[in-house]
């Protein structure tokens, strides 16, 4: 698993996670530190998240302290909101949602966080495609981020996007570029800045992204 420095250019960075993975006793530990600080700093998980994360891996073996994890999460969380507090009342994850939704609306299933793979993010599509309620041609493509990406982005390395469509034939076909161009336009009308050569076989970048998810309740 990969360390990183969550920092932006408009909040404070904080301890990289060699750091607040110092004094810790064991790998298991360690390894737990890097999964929850991670996850804080992505966004989607909420205190009480994070507390049934923690409680899910002991409960399932994992031998790690769990009084020290526990600290550097309530730490970490309390870092954070620091951090808020000084972010833009609209940041690019929130103009970033509203894109997502506008996709589902256009007939794009668009998902974020599938996973830590793209092979994770396609198969959370067909998941999504599956789910009860879901008309069969609901969705013509498909379009979504994994925890990798994330980091990236948190990294100041700008957030990249899987996409294409539900069926198709070939590697590279006309409703691929189709799908490709409706995501652009629907970032570009809500101000973010899209980088795509016009390839079904490249992804879509947004270079200058900045990764600010506040905390959910």
């Amino acid at each position: 698993m990969t360390d990183h420095k969550h920092a932006t250019p408009s909040s404070p960075s904080h301890d990289s996670l060699d750091d607040v993975i110092e004094g810790a006793t064991d790998e298991a530990t360690e390894d737990m530190l890097v999964e929850v600080v991670n996850a804080i700093w992505r966004g989607f998980d909420s205190p009480a998240d994070i507390d049934a994360l923690i409680e899910r891996r002991a409960t399932d073996g994992f031998l790690f302290d769990i009084d020290k994890v526990s600290a550097v999460a309530a730490e970490t969380f309390s870092e954070k909101r620091t951090s808020e507090a000084g972010w833009p009342l609209t940041t690019d994850c929130d103009r970033l949602d509203r894109v997502f939704a506008r996709l589902h609306v256009l007939g794009i299933c668009a998902l974020q966080c599938t996973g830590d793979s793209l092979r994770d993010g396609v198969r959370c599509v067909g998941e999504a495609l599956d789910a009860s309620g879901v008309e069969q041609d609901r969705y013509k493509g498909f379009c979504f981020f994994h925890t990798q990406d994330i980091d990236r982005a948190l990294d100041d390395e700008g957030l990249f996007l899987a996409f294409g469509p539900i069926d198709s034939d070939s590697v590279e076909d006309e409703d691929e570029i189709a799908i490709g161009q409706t995501i652009c336009e629907a970032l570009r009308e809500a101000g973010l800045e899209p980088d795509w050569n016009g390839s079904g076989a490249v992804r879509i970048g947004l270079p200058r992204f900045c990764w600010q998810r506040r905390t959910p309740a």
